[in-house]
């Protein structure tokens, strides 16, 4: 399959895994706290848009001719460093990795009003991805 082709396909994911996660702002801080189904699949879909829009960045890279990202940070400032999203955005939406990464490998220290708190800005950070990959077709 063609680089753009999986491109669009993990496109397609994140929109999915967004959408997912849409589905769970309205609750509040009680309930999310309350419903451990509710944590987990929160957990779990924030985890996959990282890592979506980390693989798509990834691929973008070496679509460019460069290696990989060193880490799931890096992975956008390196994008941003080829005028693929702005430097500024980058340096906004990088440190949600850190908080996927909390999640991948620290599970029981997970603090569940920071996860909470982190919804709202999953899911501003990675619409504007969606949004610029639909309008910047010339990057593909």
């Amino acid at each position: 399959m063609p680089d753009k082709d999986k491109i669009c396909v993990k496109l397609v994911k994140l929109y999915y895994y967004h959408q997912e996660l849409k589905g769970f702002a309205d609750i509040t801080l009680q309930e999310y706290k309350d419903n451990s189904i509710y944590r987990r699949a929160i957990e779990r879909v924030m985890q996959l848009i990282v890592e979506c829009a980390t693989d798509i960045n990834n691929m973008l890279l070496t679509m460019h001719g460069n290696k990989g990202a060193t880490d799931y940070f890096n992975s956008f400032i390196d994008i941003a460093e080829l005028n693929i999203i702005p430097m500024e955005f980058a340096l906004q939406i990088a440190p949600s990795t850190g908080l996927r990464n909390i999640l991948v490998h620290e599970y029981e220290e997970i603090d569940d009003n920071i996860v909470y708190h982190s919804i709202n800005n999953c899911l501003d950070y990675y619409l504007c991805i969606l949004r610029g990959f639909r309008t910047a077709g010339s990057v593909l």
